[in-house]
């Protein structure tokens, strides 16, 4: 079973309704990958093992991409903190931007983790934790879900 963006649009709808005024980016990814998890386990053994080789046939050619998006008041070591966490990962940056307005720091990496010496979840709690350090809101998401929410 492969879901396209029309499926994974409505998940994500459903589950921005009913987490309502509670609906972060964090709490939405939560919601939509439970929910994808949950029915590709419905389904019947065939159609699962379909989709994984279809996930792994694009995951070979696009890689396993996250977005970082981080913003807050602007200090020095930012850029240096969130490279350094992701390269001690072996993280590669594909793109990056950044604006300095006034006073505040934002920025926002595409990273491939295909070639990671850790997980996903390791690398954002060592992403949250650096951000954190520098009292910065930082939101580390999927590709495909971060494409997903923004189609909304």
């Amino acid at each position: 079973m492969e879901l396209n963006e029309k499926d994974i649009k409505k998940i994500a709808e459903e589950a921005i309704k009913q987490l309502g005024q509670t609906a972060t980016p964090q709490a939405v990814e939560k919601v939509v990958t439970a929910t994808i998890d949950r029915l590709q386990k419905s389904k019947s053994e065939a159609p699962v093992e379909e989709w994984r080789s279809v996930k792994s046939a694009r995951r070979k050619t696009t890689g396993e991409r996250i977005i970082i998006t981080a913003f807050g008041k602007n200090r020095v070591g930012i850029l240096a903190k969130m490279t350094e966490v992701l390269a001690k990962n072996n993280c590669d940056i594909l793109d990056l931007t950044q604006k300095l307005m006034q006073e505040f720091f934002t920025i926002m990496l595409l990273v491939d983790i295909s070639s990671a010496s850790a997980a996903f979840d390791a690398i954002k709690h060592d992403l949250l934790e650096a951000g954190e350090a520098l009292d910065l809101k930082v939101i580390v998401q999927h590709e495909e879900i971060f494409n997903a929410m923004h189609r909304i």
